[in-house]
């Protein structure tokens, strides 16, 4: 007997898309059903007549700022997000290692989704040296920044290429915010400097020809020492023109980008300031449709959401001066919506969306043993969407405490209904039936080093 079966839905698994029915034993997905086969008997049926059944979405690109693990995980699970890799790091001083293990600590005690990290790097000359203790841990993928000079996250070149030589032998991946970080902060400094502190003064200290060249000189590291790289946030036509460069010379690159550069615009930054202010910015239309016509056909790989939130009063900071303002926006529970209904609005399928938010990111960072698709063995982690729901973006409901995403007041398709980790129902109709601390470390698989 079959513990969940849901039945009669339309499941879309990135692969196919078609009418049929899934069967959950335990915490892994049983057998899958065409539909009118007879079914057999669960202890929980599901009736998923209007629902769409898409696996659970795996988050390749998250912060913790504005809230705990714990908190987060809710906001994600209440989006349809099953795992989620986050973004860690310490005080540059502190040892790599405990911090890897203090955040696996506080994921096992708060998290109620699955989850993994990709673990932060600064320029330090004991860092590469502690990363074969981090992977052993399973811990593979590496972040590194090519901006932020005066936060002290800037790596040099010859770090970079120095660690991801030992990365792609641990069999990992190194991930990299590619805008040209001594650029940026000539223009930021001249900017300020000249008093000009509005918000459609931020976003040309960040042109998108510095994210284009930063995206060089990553592909130029990944083909000389064969490390697959993986670009984030990827939001200019420009930065699209370098990752293809890049492919054409052979270089293992990957490509994110996230919903907020696919469905807003710089527009929506002079409009919003403080909470808009995101890096690299919000770029013009034409930005959109190439990056939508890059997601549609496979030039982008995955989306992120980037989430990254603050608080009312870190944001306003920025109300005198946008360049007081902390970057970032939260993205956890609109992260599907928003991707589910751009894919309405432009016809583009839905299989595209679920292969970026699921099957892609599993892949890439070596999760897809478990994660990432609705295969019979893999972990029950579904998502059932009512595609007919429509829904303002509330942001005193959705995260009343944290300051507004730039998506309040927008209507979205797509609300997810139910979540399911690992065969438990963990939130359905706005409600969680579970509690923190049952998610899991899942230890990323190493890439196979030729």
């Amino acid at each position: 007997m079959l513990d969940i079966l849901i039945k009669n839905g339309a499941i879309v698994d990135g692969q196919t898309a078609a009418r049929g029915s899934l069967g959950v034993a335990g915490s892994r997905i049983a057998a899958r059903f065409a539909d009118g086969v007879e079914l057999p008997s669960a202890r929980m049926v599901i009736d998923a007549g209007d629902l769409l059944v898409l696996p659970g979405i795996v988050d390749p690109h998250v912060h913790f700022y504005g809230e705990g693990m714990g908190e987060y995980a809710k906001l994600a699970a209440s989006g349809g997000v099953t795992t989620y890799i986050g973004m860690i790091r310490g005080e540059p001083d502190e040892d790599l290692v405990e911090m890897a293990e203090r955040h696996c600590a506080e994921g096992a005690r708060d998290s109620l989704t699955d989850f993994s990290f990709h673990v932060v790097l600064y320029d330090r000359e004991d860092a590469i040296g502690a990363l074969a203790k981090i992977a052993a841990r399973g811990l593979r993928s590496y972040k590194m920044f090519l901006a932020y000079k005066r936060r002290g996250m800037m790596v040099s070149e010859a770090f970079l290429f120095s660690a991801m030589a030992e990365i792609r032998r641990l069999g990992g991946v190194a991930l990299v915010h590619s805008e040209d970080g001594e650029l940026i902060d000539r223009l930021e400094q001249a900017t300020r400097a000249a008093g000009k502190a509005r918000p459609e003064h931020y976003a040309p200290t960040r042109p998108p020809e510095a994210e284009a060249s930063a995206i060089d000189i990553v592909a130029l590291a990944a083909q000389a020492t064969g490390c697959p790289a993986y670009i984030v946030h990827v939001s200019s036509a420009e930065g699209l023109a370098a990752v293809d460069r890049a492919r054409r010379r052979g270089a293992p690159l990957w490509a994110e980008t996230c919903p907020q550069y696919v469905l807003l615009n710089d527009d929506d930054l002079i409009r919003l300031g403080p909470p808009a202010r995101i890096a690299p910015p919000l770029r013009t239309p034409a930005d959109q449709r190439a990056l939508g016509a890059a997601l549609a056909t496979g030039v982008i790989n995955t989306l992120g959401s980037d989430h990254a939130s603050y608080s009312r009063a870190a944001k306003d900071k920025g109300r005198e001066d946008i360049f007081e303002a902390p970057f970032g926006m939260p993205g956890a529970p609109t992260h599907f919506p928003a991707m589910f209904t751009w894919a309405q609005d432009t016809g583009a399928p839905l299989m595209t969306v679920v292969r970026a938010m699921s099957i892609a990111p599993a892949r890439i960072f070596g999760l897809d043993h478990r994660k990432g698709s609705l295969t019979p063995g893999m972990d029950a982690d579904v998502v059932l969407v009512d595609p007919a729901r429509r829904q303002k973006v509330d942001p005193q409901r959705l995260w009343p405490n944290l300051s507004p995403s730039p998506l309040a007041g927008v209507w979205l398709r797509g609300w997810p209904q139910t979540t399911i980790s690992r065969g438990e129902i963990i939130w359905r109709e706005g409600q969680f039936l579970v509690e923190g601390g049952r998610g899991t470390l899942i230890a990323q698989a190493p890439r196979a080093i030729s």
